[in-house]
């Protein structure tokens, strides 16, 4: 509650009610507010609701006709910045989340329930997504819709399985099969509900590539599964909620240092590194190493190596981010890849920086140099 405070364009604003937003402990204090909530309501109220559940802030209750509008002004009691909306069945239905809930003979039936300004959406079947990625995500989508409404809407929910993905170009074939599928035991999915899954690892997709390694013989088939990742995302896209974080201030990356030469002739060699810690952090250590270059018999990193032979000092207001990663073995290993890519001739790390690197990486990265040049 004592840091409810964000920046944007440049403010820093304070947020005067509620909890924090982006806080992880947020949606944890929430939801036990709303659990509160509940049982003071259902300890509180002399006409009890016959049922009364919750998804996050979502009620979904049964309860008389004439004791809806007392049940509402309870619950707007509790607290003035909690306030709650109605929605009664109309006709027997009441859409309540993604389903559509039915009252037929004093029953319950439950459909799938389609807003009206849906766009039916997709995936498209010709995108340049992994096909496993565009098959799971049809896969998905029946599954959901199968799978929360009730048998005898599965008939008139197939069709419209089949129109959502007919529009997005899936063809009919595919579409047969992925309904036949989910009819059928699948017995992968019952291994892993048995705790006999596969360890999935997560790849960036690359056409082509993606699907040789895939199917090599470069990992163990019957024990790992490669999931794809895309590094495109609307988010990333469309996201600019956020002040942008400067340079210096961000951390866990891998950075490159130009060398400004002696002051007569400019040096083209480049430095590689990473780093865990802000990279404003990190080039203060880089200095402090440059200059005392002289002192140390064995110099920490060879851009201070580089510097004590020859004289010339770093460019640091030059230093570029080439890439971020939290990950340690992931940013690890786009170092050595960023310093295998760069020339020969301009390279300044020591040979044993890439030794660690694989050789199915060092291939590729030769390749593409080569195609390169």
């Amino acid at each position: 509650m004592e840091n409810r405070y964000f920046k944007y364009n440049e403010k820093i604003y304070e947020q005067r009610s509620g909890m924090p937003m982006g806080s992880p402990a947020s949606p944890v204090v929430a939801d036990i507010v709303m659990e509160e909530l509940l049982s003071k309501f259902m300890m509180e109220t002399a006409n009890k609701p016959r049922l009364l559940t919750k998804y996050v802030d979502d009620l979904f209750a049964i309860v008389r006709t004439q004791d809806v509008d007392k049940m509402l002004n309870d619950l707007n009691n509790f607290n003035k910045s909690i306030q709650f909306t109605i929605e009664t069945e109309k006709d027997g239905e009441l859409p309540y989340l993604d389903t559509l809930i039915i009252r037929k003979n004093n029953k319950l039936l439950i459909d799938w329930y389609k807003k009206p300004t849906a766009s039916g959406r997709l995936i498209n079947f010709n995108s340049k997504h992994d096909k496993k990625t565009i098959i799971n995500t049809a896969s998905n989508f029946i599954r959901r819709v199968l799978s929360i409404s009730d048998t005898i809407f599965h008939g008139k929910n197939i069709d419209e399985i089949k129109v959502t993905l007919t529009k997005n170009d899936f063809p009919m074939t595919t579409i047969k099969q992925l309904l036949r599928t989910y009819f059928t035991e699948n017995k992968e999915r019952t291994n892993i509900a048995k705790g006999e899954g596969k360890i999935y690892k997560s790849v960036v997709h690359v056409p082509g590539i993606t699907e040789r390694i895939k199917f090599s013989k470069l990992y163990d088939r019957d024990k790992y599964q490669i999931a794809s990742t895309y590094k495109h995302t609307l988010r990333k896209l469309y996201s600019n909620t956020k002040d942008r974080i400067p340079k210096q201030e961000k951390s866990d990356v891998v950075y490159r240092i130009p060398c400004n030469g002696d002051g007569s002739h400019l040096c083209k060699k480049v430095y590689v590194g990473t780093t865990k810690m802000k990279l404003k952090t990190r080039i203060s250590a880089h200095r402090s190493n440059v200059k005392l270059r002289s002192s140390f018999s064995d110099n920490k990193t060879a851009l201070s190596l580089h510097c004590k032979d020859t004289g010339h000092y770093p460019d640091f207001d030059n230093v570029s981010i080439l890439h971020e990663e939290k990950n340690y073995g992931k940013r690890y290993t786009l170092e050595m890849l960023h310093i295998t890519n760069t020339p020969n001739d301009t390279k300044m790390n020591y040979k044993i920086d890439t030794d660690q690197l694989a050789r199915v990486y060092r291939d590729l990265v030769l390749r593409q140099q080569h195609c390169s040049s």
